[in-house]
């Protein structure tokens, strides 16, 4: 029996992880274990409810496995490389993030405020593997897609460049992507992970839309339609590279609207929050 939309979840009950679907006001617990990767494959979707759990007893975890891997796509948004004064890229331009760099929603945003100052947002669609993929083609790719979510790239813009030797204004400067993209506690990533063939419909149709609001106001808004490379090129692409697995989450780029285009970095107290299309808002706030 093939499932309508139903949102996969990660959470804490009395001291132990477990993998669960959010149904009304409960959980329904499908694995009792750190095992998302097993809940997202063709056959753990249709995993029977072990057992259920009020949603207000467990504590949400990023729906991301402690072993996983997160990609993240620069510059997918024309309106957004103009605001970053940077021209379209030949092919997608993928870097790595870390799970340590994510909290859940409902949570706090909190890097090392010794190294960064100019925390910024970045909302975006990300996309889910739920089975492996090596070398998928432009038809295929969406077939390895087991659902959406939404994910905010915390981005610290005060460490995004490097100096190759001497600091100056004749230095060379590269762009420094672990410093910048992967502090611990700058991202997000959530609420759930939504699978289902309505939003998997959504995605293959191009339908879904990302829309960014910091304490309430609309700060980023776009359609997936706008991308630069398509979820089907970025997934043949890296999977071009290497072997995609069950519980990878991939970032398809953020559109315009970033703080660091309006001068307005993250603050404590900032409320953020990142919604795709109709889907639950991912909700944080800033420590």
């Amino acid at each position: 029996m093939t499932r309508k939309n139903f949102n996969l979840g990660r959470f804490r009950f009395d001291g132990q992880i477990l993998i669960g679907r959010i149904d009304g006001g409960d959980v329904e617990v499908v694995c009792d274990g750190d095992e998302l990767p097993l809940a997202l494959s063709p056959e753990g979707q249709e995993l029977p409810a072990k057992r259920r759990i009020p949603v207000d007893a467990v504590e949400m975890l990023p729906p991301l496995h402690p072993a996983g891997r997160v990609f993240a796509i620069a510059i997918n948004y024309s309106a957004h490389g103009a605001e970053a004064k940077a021209a379209p890229p030949e092919r997608p331009l993928i870097f790595y993030k870390a799970p340590s760099n994510f909290v859940a929603h409902g949570g706090t945003l909190n890097p090392n405020k010794a190294i960064t100052s100019k925390l910024d947002y970045e909302g975006e669609i990300a996309v889910v593997i739920g089975k492996p993929c090596k070398d998928a083609s432009l038809d295929t790719a969406l077939s390895f897609v087991a659902g959406v979510c939404a994910l905010n790239d915390g981005s610290a813009r005060d460490l995004g460049k490097i100096a190759i030797g001497t600091p100056g204004p004749d230095a060379t400067y590269w762009p420094d992507w672990t410093a910048n993209k992967g502090l611990d506690g700058a991202s997000a990533l959530g609420p759930t992970i939504t699978c289902g063939p309505e939003v998997l419909g959504a995605l293959r149709e191009r339908e879904l839309t990302i829309t960014t609001r910091l304490n309430g106001a609309v700060v980023q808004s776009a359609s997936m339609k706008e991308m630069i490379f398509s979820t089907e090129q970025i997934i043949a692409t890296l999977s071009s590279y290497m072997t995609l697995l069950p519980g990878d989450v991939i970032a398809t780029g953020t559109p315009a609207g970033v703080g660091m285009a309006r001068s307005r970095f993250l603050r404590t107290g900032d409320e953020l929050e990142i919604q795709v299309g109709t889907l639950e808002a991912l909700s944080v706030k800033v420590g």
